[in-house]
């Protein structure tokens, strides 16, 4: 595991109907996470083209920093509020810069 910064880009779509409840949930996800150990950068983005779908942009200090947040209460909480169920689909993407 690379002690290097790592940046996520987590795609959800909302279920059709439930864009309110998993952007709420996500939303206070972003709150909690932001002050969290390592967390640099956490962001949530509103597709202009499809009402949806939401994008994470995140940044940790290391893998093992993100790892910790995926283990985290405010990980834990968001999962506890049943979102898997809100999820018409979900991609995750762990990248390392090329340039830039």
């Amino acid at each position: 595991m690379s002690n290097e910064p790592l940046t996520i880009i987590a795609i959800t779509t909302a279920k059709a109907g439930k864009e309110t409840l998993l952007g709420e949930a996500q939303e206070k996800l972003v709150a909690e996470t932001l002050v969290e150990d390592g967390c640099l950068r956490y962001e949530l983005h509103q597709s202009l083209d499809d009402g949806r779908v939401r994008i994470f942009v995140e940044t940790w200090e290391s893998e093992a920093k993100w790892r910790a947040h995926m283990e985290g209460a405010a990980m834990r909480r968001f999962q506890a509020l049943g979102v898997g169920d809100y999820f018409a689909d979900f991609a995750l993407h762990r990248l390392t810069k090329m340039a830039g």
